[in-house]
């Protein structure tokens, strides 16, 4: 049985940060869930959040299945699904999925801690118009989740995707998203999970064999498996369920992420031993 405080003691764990590195950004409470050494491994290489061929280029790949999923888990058939909808990208890096919410009509806040990656963000989104014309907006910041909460900001969406893994204290950050979604609202999270698979794909194959993405991107220690996340979330209080958690596979022949299409199907032939990548949605009761 995967417990809360087995959670905090093994994966969901604090860590040590820099407090030189993150005072710019930290809140007055004095927790931060900022990684000194993540920010700056993804700011040295911000300049490729857009290029098909650097090190986002699989994420690039990855976006459609993600917005498809938002999509579909929000009910909403229309052109413009996401509009009226507050919207936070939490990690946005360069933008990927704050442009393509936009788009479908969403009032997207892209947050993040590196300001490399916001500066990406905000001259690649120059390039279009149609992301300041509406009927949705796009508001770049360089802040974190912590300076968000302590503002009282609330989101109808929040989405943290591929970010948990690669922040310290995953669980107050999880708790921290959770305080940003208004009742009512959702909560989607897509990140790795912690199995002798991922990691053979994540880290030896795509970083040290392929070169897919650089060497040193992933830290598999920190991946977290589906159930254990779920267990988290759903241990807030009786305000969280987990509707929905599905696997996202690679497909070499057709070179495209393939999204799972039963709820509780995340790894391959439904086994836990053989989860890579996940996604899920948690919704917020109303009050």
């Amino acid at each position: 049985m995967f417990t809360l405080s087995r959670l905090r003691a093994t994966v969901l764990r604090p860590s040590v940060v820099s407090r030189s590195a993150t005072r710019c950004l930290s809140s007055g409470a004095g927790v931060t869930t900022i990684d000194a050494a993540e920010i700056k491994k993804f700011s040295a290489i911000s300049e490729e959040w857009w290029d098909p061929h650097g090190a986002f280029g699989m994420l690039q790949l990855l976006n459609p299945p993600r917005v498809a999923y938002v999509r579909e888990r929000l009910g909403v058939d229309a052109p413009l699904p996401f509009k009226n909808l507050r919207m936070l990208d939490i990690g946005c890096g360069g933008g990927l999925l704050s442009e393509s919410l936009v788009r479908l009509g969403g009032h997207v806040v892209g947050a993040d801690a590196s300001q490399n990656n916001i500066k990406m963000a905000k001259l690649h989104a120059r390039k279009d118009p149609q992301l300041w014309r509406g009927p949705g907006s796009l508001d770049y910041r360089h802040t974190t989740a912590e300076d968000l909460l302590a503002a009282q900001e609330q989101f109808d969406v929040v989405l943290a995707m591929e970010i948990i893994e690669h922040v310290n204290q995953p669980l107050h950050f999880l708790e921290t998203c959770a305080s940003l979604t208004r009742p009512g609202g959702s909560m989607f999270l897509s990140t790795m999970s912690r199995t002798p698979l991922a990691y053979a794909l994540t880290v030896v194959l795509a970083e040290k064999v392929l070169g897919m993405v650089h060497d040193g991107t992933h830290d598999w220690s920190k991946y977290i498996k589906s159930r254990e996340l779920c267990d988290a979330i759903e241990a807030f209080d009786d305000a969280w369920t987990v509707k929905d958690v599905r696997g996202i596979s690679w497909d070499p022949i057709g070179r495209r992420w393939v999204l799972a299409e039963r709820n509780h199907h995340v790894g391959v032939a439904g086994i836990e031993a053989l989860e890579v990548n996940y996604i899920m949605q948690a919704v917020k009761k109303e009050t």
